[in-house]
């Protein structure tokens, strides 16, 4: 049955971005035709729409700064709305005074030329032309023509019957063990696009780029399998961004929301502890979300303890929208570890954060000595790397090898590289065994940095202080964090990034 032309409901029908330029004006004009063919407009009809699109689409290019760049675009849509067919002319052009129009007679057009003449054409082909300012996002020409009763066609309008809520799978013993064959990265593939759709780390979305990390040892995969479907419900890994620290990070934990099985990302991460362990891991560190408390709790649970507090890293807008998964908004997480190797070495902080870091070693069972101070200034060969995050976190790693005499001056560099690059935050990565540390701690301070905790043994089996400059604004209400350990992390990470702030 066919919707009712007049009712206030809105149906796409096509969208199209192009290309500043006249010559585009025809794959416009196309796509318009397809349109209103489908909308059993008359010939006439047809050609009216047809010269109202061209005018539209050529007064963008036309009042378009020049020349426009390289990836500017005019947007196009085609909806159905209120009874009408609506088309939207979107682009980013010089105004012009729409109102201009009027002192043309639509009878004679005969000498129309100038500002206005475009929007008179349009006014004479359809019932309504609406010029609409969106501010920053420049203008659009909204156009508006009716339909006919019963003339949308049903494949387009017939309802579709919403699916019942399934009940999910209880599975109480899964089969869990490590992932080696290639149909099983073939199914990890496919678990973490129903689970995410593609939001996740480009690997989990090739079977043959996944498959050649394990072979590699840069990733160690843990499934959970259904014992009576023998279906994959669960993942979970291990990732060795430095295979020679031997320090991987937990992560990629997911479970089929068709299934449930109590403590399963526990389980799955018991399998991967215990590899770690054989493999004389120094520890094991993750990045768990500070939009609910459920991994922090979990890696509690697994004996680990905070040890960082990184604002700003998370991905915004986690969800498969054609899946029934739940939106997952991320925002910042907190850093854990679980520390194998507990080998006493001496380290240098900042005297501002040494009672911090003390009691952050304390949580970890980390024993550490603090060596005094250095006054004098870093030299030798500087050795500073710059890693960019995937696309989706918006953000990059700045990671200090080795302190030198131009260590300062090049992490500002990268710093103002990020920001001009427009990187949510940028986190620095200083060692903590040279005594030079402290010095360079505070430098970066200076530059904008704050304190955000300290990791052990992560990069050449060495400690690091944890620095961040977070460049967007914060809902600090929406972090959530689990235990009186994270929250006193959180109230010391916060109170220095607002000092930091106040000093900028």
């Amino acid at each position: 049955m066919n919707t009712p032309t007049d009712s206030p409901f809105r149906l796409l029908l096509a969208r199209l971005s192009l290309p500043v330029r006249a010559c585009m004006v025809h794959t416009a004009i196309e796509c318009a035709s397809h349109v209103v063919r489908a909308l059993s407009f008359s010939e006439k009809e047809t050609f009216g729409v047809r010269l109202a699109i061209e005018e539209a689409f050529l007064n963008g290019v036309d009042h378009y700064p020049d020349p426009p760049g390289e990836d500017e675009t005019i947007e196009l849509a085609f909806y159905v709305e209120g009874g009408s067919l609506v088309i939207s002319v979107k682009d980013k052009g010089i105004p012009f005074d729409h109102e201009q129009a009027k002192r043309f007679s639509a009878d004679d057009l005969t000498g129309v030329d100038g500002p206005g003449s475009e929007a008179l054409l349009m006014h004479r082909f359809m019932d309504s032309v609406e010029v609409l300012t969106l501010g920053r996002e420049g203008r659009e020409i909204r156009l508006s023509k009716k339909i006919g009763s019963g003339s949308l066609p049903a494949e387009l309008t017939e309802a579709t019957p919403t699916p019942r809520k399934k009940k999910r799978t209880t599975v109480r013993d899964p089969l869990i063990r490590f992932a080696r064959r290639a149909d099983d990265m073939a199914e990890v593939c496919r678990l973490a696009w129903r689970c995410y759709g593609f939001t996740h780390e480009e690997m989990l979305y090739d079977p043959k780029l996944l498959t050649d990390k394990v072979l590699r040892g840069d990733f160690t995969s843990v499934i959970a399998i259904d014992r009576d479907s023998g279906a994959i419900i669960g993942h979970e890994g291990l990732k060795y961004h430095d295979p020679g620290t031997k320090v991987p990070e937990l992560g990629l934990a997911f479970v089929d929301p068709a299934f449930r099985s109590p403590g399963l990302p526990e389980k799955m991460a018991q399998h991967l502890f215990d590899k770690a362990a054989q493999e004389g891991c120094k520890g094991i560190f993750d990045c768990s979300v500070t939009t609910h408390t459920f991994s922090q709790k979990g890696m509690h649970e697994m004996g680990a303890r905070p040890c960082g507090l990184m604002l700003g890293i998370a991905a915004s807008g986690m969800q498969a929208k054609e899946l029934a998964t739940s939106r997952q908004e991320k925002g910042s997480v907190v850093n854990h570890y679980f520390a194998f190797d507990r080998t006493p070495e001496t380290i240098f902080i900042p005297e501002r954060h040494e009672a911090m870091a003390r009691e952050i070693y304390g949580w970890l069972d980390v024993p550490r000595e603090f060596g005094p101070l250095r006054t004098a200034p870093a030299s030798g060969v500087s050795s500073v790397r710059l890693n960019h995050l995937p696309d989706a976190l918006n953000a990059s790693i700045v990671s200090v090898d080795a302190i030198g005499a131009d260590t300062v001056d090049e992490v500002a560099a990268m710093l103002n590289l990020c920001r001009k690059d427009r990187k949510d935050a940028v986190y620095a990565f200083i060692p903590t065994h040279d005594p030079a540390s402290p010095g360079l701690v505070e430098q970066c301070e200076r530059s904008g940095f704050s304190f955000a905790g300290v990791m052990p043994h992560v990069h050449d089996g060495a400690d690091r202080i944890l620095m961040q400059y977070v460049d967007i604004p914060l809902d600090l209400a929406a972090i959530k964090v689990f235990g009186d350990m994270t929250a006193r992390l959180y109230d010391y990470v916060v109170g220095e990034r607002d000092r930091v702030l106040v000093a900028r």
